[in-house]
């Protein structure tokens, strides 16, 4: 066979996919001693100044896989020094070799070449006789050797990169196993929908929530989950919303189950962004897709329908009563006197306290019901229009307010029920005469309510309630409606503090707008 013919060869062995890079090697160093008229091959592993022999061919005993020896002791110190091939025709007559490389192996004669992975050096892929050669190695057979170490490098550095490569996507598919399973764990069901308005992932958990498998879903608009025209515009206006940057949240929102039910879901959507773009440079046009993840709330909804169906029912007997209670102890006081008479009072005032009970409840619920509907707003019309509510309600109380001509915040129009519960506590507690004094303070960041009286400030209990939202005091009437309060500015994003000095105080303090 030509020498051309062996270069021809060795890179057929070398680019075959088939065979694993062992494989391959042996091969290389079969072809080669084939080639070279050397009966010895052996390809090392040079680290920390060791040299391994990890494959070889001929039955040198101490040129065999596994056997190891000082680098200073081996042929191939001087092999990896050079960047062409080391070529020794006579190893005793070499100044390359050094004589104790000569007595450990007894090598007449030996050519190798340096093998670099990655730009270092790897090791060695040699050939040699124990006999000296009887003509230098020519400029064919260097060169033979110089591309067997080269392609033997190369296989190796690509077999490196493709063990990383699989041991990184084992690492991915284990992070995405442990992502699924998290997702599964919490949430009904995780979606995601393309720019066309299509679902690419839907999960396995849709089966058990809608009745179709997830085949049904891939590749089919989103629209194709939901019962009506209604639904579907209002999915198309979340849908746009999120793919210019918005994430939106709905509650009880209506998707379409197998048997013709309607299945209420709280669901939550959120841009997703092509994964080359870092996030602190995202922007609208690098979205790709929506990602939406979505819990089951046909439970809560039936529970929160039951209670709203028995508050309703429990406010509506208890006014109906107590006006039958109060009207009948406002005829007895009238009949009666003296001791007599203050018992009717105090079951009047009593069954009062009731109906004013129960009518804040109903305020909460309303409250509670509704979203905040939080922006920047001017908040001297709101706390104005509360103060006169109460000045109206309680005349021989002494209501007034002063406030700047603007005071914009960031608030919502449930802020004038906060304002007005705190008046009426204070009127309804302040005294026969209360004097009651409401300010308005801007601040660099913050607008601030002051709602100052002459009373003896909040007892413990009460204050307990409108500072930290504590439900245990609800059995008194105005704790009921200090936790209204107390939820509507935390529902806004404000904050409640109460000050007792000379003069009782509570501040409402809000988020200061941008358009003062």
């Amino acid at each position: 066979m030509e020498p051309v013919e062996y270069r021809e060869q060795l890179h057929d062995i070398v680019a075959d996919p088939d065979l694993s890079v062992e494989t391959r090697i042996d091969r290389v160093l079969e072809l080669g001693t084939e080639y070279l008229s050397l009966p010895i091959g052996f390809f090392t592993r040079i680290d920390a100044g060791t040299q391994e022999i990890v494959q070889s061919t001929g039955d040198h005993p101490l040129i065999q896989p596994g056997e190891t020896c000082p680098l200073d002791r081996a042929y191939c110190r001087r092999t990896i020094e050079i960047e062409s091939p080391l070529a020794i025709q006579d190893a005793d007559g070499s100044s390359s070799i050094s004589e104790t490389a000569v007595e450990t192996f007894e090598l007449g004669s030996y050519i190798g070449a340096r093998i670099i992975v990655r730009d270092g050096t790897y090791g060695t892929l040699c050939f040699a006789d124990s006999e000296t050669r009887g003509e230098s190695f020519s400029k064919g057979e260097r060169y033979f050797v110089e591309l067997a170490a080269r392609l033997v490098g190369y296989a190796i550095e690509r077999n490196d990169y493709e063990r990383e490569l699989a041991a990184h996507e084992t690492e991915i598919n284990e992070k995405e196993e442990v992502y699924r399973a998290a997702v599964d764990a919490s949430f009904d069901l995780v979606l995601q929908i393309d720019d066309d308005g299509r679902f690419t992932f839907v999960s396995p958990t849709i089966e058990d929530l809608l009745g179709y498998p997830v085949d049904d879903y891939i590749g089919e608009p989103f629209t194709g989950m939901l019962p009506d025209q209604e639904t579907i515009d209002l999915a198309e206006e979340m849908y746009e919303a999120v793919m210019a940057g918005e994430t939106v949240e709905q509650q009880y929102f209506p998707l379409q189950h197998r048997t013709e039910d309607i299945v209420l879901v709280d669901i939550r959507v959120t841009p997703l962004y092509a994964g080359d773009v870092p996030p602190e440079e995202r922007t609208p046009e690098d979205i790709v897709g929506v990602q939406g993840m979505a819990r089951d709330a046909r439970e809560r909804h039936r529970r929160e329908r039951l209670i709203s169906v028995l508050n309703r029912v429990l406010r509506h007997n208890l006014r109906n009563d107590m006006d039958v209670i109060s009207g009948f102890a406002d005829v007895l006081e009238e009949r009666l006197t003296g001791e007599e008479a203050t018992y009717a009072r105090k079951i009047s005032d009593t069954s009062q306290r009731l109906v004013t009970l129960s009518e804040t409840a109903r305020t909460l619920e309303q409250n509670l019901e509704e979203p905040p509907d939080v922006g920047e707003e001017d908040i001297v019309p709101d706390v104005t229009a509360a103060v006169e509510q109460i000045a109206e309600r309680y005349p021989d109380a002494s209501i007034t307010i002063t406030a700047p001509d603007v005071a914009v915040a960031r608030t919502a129009p449930r802020l004038e029920t906060a304002v007005s519960e705190l008046l009426d506590n204070a009127a309804q507690h302040a005294g026969e005469a209360p004097s009651v004094e409401v300010a308005i303070s801007v601040g660099e960041s913050r607008v601030t309510i002051h709602v100052r009286d002459d009373g003896a400030g909040l007892p413990e209990q009460e204050r307990e309630v409108l500072e930290s939202g504590d439900e245990t005091p609800l059995a008194h009437g105005s704790g009921l409606g200090l936790w209204l309060v107390h939820w509507i500015v935390k529902s806004i994003d404000g904050t409640l503090t109460v000050r007792n000095s000379e003069q009782h105080c509570i501040e409402i303090s809000l988020r200061r707008g941008t358009e003062l």
